[in-house]
């Protein structure tokens, strides 16, 4: 199955020792200096992560006050559960866009296998990714 990263946090230098790292490195056969360069684009990814996460999880305990709160779709409603879509939209295309970076530092086929493993990730955020909890 496909792995979370954890390599990299709030502006450490990259670990090769960590294990989604070393997977990294050994299942797509990628040099140390490779792996370097793929946690770095990794940490400037996901610093962008914890906003969205942030704003998603306030969004949605919006919602969940305004689902209780009614017994129809109000105009407030909408406009909640629009900015939950827009915000997961927001994700999937950083999601995308860090695979094809990430895809760039490998050997061709390398990179096309792991798109072909990583992509259903970002296509299905129920699967993993998208677990907002109040």
């Amino acid at each position: 199955g496909a792995f979370t990263w954890r390599a990299v946090r709030n502006g450490a230098e990259p670990a090769v020792s960590e294990p989604e790292l070393r997977w990294l490195q050994r299942e797509f056969a990628l040099s140390a200096d490779a792996v370097l360069r793929i946690a770095e684009l990794h940490r400037r990814y996901t610093a962008g992560c914890e906003p969205m996460c942030a704003a998603l999880r306030a969004n949605e305990a919006e919602t969940r006050r305004l689902i209780a709160g009614s017994r129809r779709m109000t105009p407030e409603l909408e406009a909640a559960l629009s900015r939950s879509n827009k915000i997961v939209a927001e994700c999937q295309h950083r999601m995308v866009e860090h695979f094809y970076v990430v895809a760039q530092e490998m050997p061709p086929a390398a990179g096309e296998r792991y798109l072909a493993l990583m992509t259903p990730i970002a296509t299905h955020p129920e699967q993993g990714w998208m677990k907002v909890r109040p």
